[in-house]
């Protein structure tokens, strides 16, 4: 019989037909009751509750139970790890960190400090006595190792380093709340061209939606800083006209990474615009020297060369070499310095515009674009060791044929005048990276102790 039936058969279409029945029923279902003794509902009742106590330690002692437990409790500890920034000695250590010692010294927020030109210019503003506190969340992009023995350096220089995330908002609150800034620094960012082919989001999640945290955090500050940031030389993207200069179209990006550095350009000018913040975007081409990323080309070829591996050196179209303008960072710290200290003040206050504010981008290059060719022979004549060329065919990744910087407005406007030629910048980062890595082949061995890497 279907379902349907039994139910048809067990309920008259008219409801007040069963009123008597169920009464019934009830009523014998309590006499049963008040046949059973005293003893016999006590035996009852406890093999109840032996029953339910049996359930729940089977319930609790499950696999999947206590999987759920431990991942409820990770997310609580989680929860707990995002406040852990607070109290009164963490807050110390900011002020002290953020204290000027030259008159009319700057205060500066630098974002991504434990990061390659973060902590250069982190170090270079406190050695000329101005007052720095650093941010940096120390993702695993590329070796952790590297950032924090960074840190360590900075933090032997009276850099403190807040261990958190641009995009968390009670963080960046709180410090303005303990710190008037002058002005920031933004050089977090989530770099590199090709990983954006692999992890999209974490470009988006850094580079838009991290930057505008950090200019709602600028903007309902009061007052509020003046903030110079890392736009990119990848803007310019498919742009053909060389040198490229601040005037040049850039609304043809070649990658991911490219695409959310413009997008920056234009949220800078929204903020600019509404809330009367000054903002000084910096366009850098290769920056490259020692406490470099291991990412970067001049890199992980001086690593494979040591190593005795092939180093792919790509080609464009027609078999046209690639050429950067390789930039040295203490360069790229001078021009940094440039903004900073010709940056004005911002306008608004509390979030409200009060007149026009500043709005600039600048290239900070080297203006002599090099062959990457001529870069293996360099790294050759200084590590002393021959190279093993695997010339190939340049991917589809989202890299760009060449780049090469006007920066004539930057040495107008910053006094910004590039000084270090790639000969002289290479070999002192090989000489740095054969003190940090202990030379030779053993250098980019895994076997290589976290000790001995996190030496500053």
């Amino acid at each position: 019989m279907p379902p349907s039936a039994v139910h048809d058969c067990s309920f008259p279409s008219t409801p007040g037909k069963v009123k008597m029945e169920r009464s019934n029923y009830f009523g014998r279902v309590a006499s049963r009751w008040q046949s059973f003794g005293p003893g016999k509902i006590v035996f009852w009742c406890v093999a109840l509750l032996a029953l339910l106590v049996v359930a729940v330690f089977f319930y609790a002692t499950s696999p999947g139970v206590h999987n759920s437990f431990e991942q409820s409790l990770s997310l609580r500890e989680a929860k707990n790890d995002v406040v852990s920034w607070g109290g009164s000695v963490w807050e110390k250590h900011v002020r002290h960190s953020a204290h000027a010692k030259r008159e009319n010294g700057l205060v500066v927020l630098v974002t991504g400090a434990a990061g390659f030109v973060g902590t250069h210019v982190s170090l270079a503003l406190k050695k000329r006595g101005d007052g720095v506190i650093g941010l940096d969340n120390f993702n695993s992009y590329y070796d952790p190792f590297l950032k924090r023995a960074r840190q360590g350096l900075l933090e032997k220089q009276g850099v403190f380093v807040v261990e958190g995330d641009i995009n968390n908002i009670a963080l960046l609150r709180k410090l303005f709340d303990v710190i008037t800034f002058t002005h920031v620094m933004h050089l977090a960012a989530q770099a590199g061209v090709r990983y954006a082919m692999e992890n999209p989001g974490s470009y988006v999640h850094s580079n838009i939606a991290g930057f505008v945290n950090l200019l709602e955090a600028c903007k309902e500050a009061s007052p509020q800083p003046a903030i110079v940031w890392a736009s990119s030389s990848s803007v310019y993207g498919l742009n053909s006209k060389v040198p490229f200069s601040e005037i040049d179209r850039t609304d043809q990006p070649a990658s991911l990474y490219a695409a959310t550095k413009k997008a920056g350009e234009e949220i800078a000018h929204t903020y600019n615009h509404i809330y009367g913040l000054s903002i000084t975007g910096l366009r850098f081409f290769t920056v490259y020297g020692p406490w470099g990323r291991p990412d970067m080309a001049y890199f992980f070829f001086t690593k494979a060369i040591l190593q005795g591996k092939p180093v792919n050196i790509y080609q464009g179209p027609n078999q046209v070499d690639l050429a950067r303008d390789f930039t040295y960072i203490d360069d790229i710290v001078k021009g940094c310095f440039g903004a900073l200290d010709t940056a004005t003040p911002s306008t608004g206050t509390g979030g409200k515009k009060r007149g026009p504010a500043q709005l600039r981008v600048y290239n900070l290059g080297n203006t002599s674009p090099v062959t990457v060719p001529t870069l293996v022979a360099i790294l050759e004549k200084h590590l002393k060791v021959k190279a093993k060329r695997n010339v190939v065919r340049m991917p589809r990744n989202g890299d760009v044929p060449f780049t090469h910087a006007n920066v004539t407005l930057a040495r107008v406007e910053l006094g910004y005048n590039p000084t270090t030629d790639l000969q002289t910048g290479l070999k002192k980062f090989v000489k740095w990276y054969q003190l940090y890595y202990g030379g030779g082949s053993s250098s980019s061995s895994s076997s290589s102790s976290s000790k001995r890497r996190l030496r500053p």
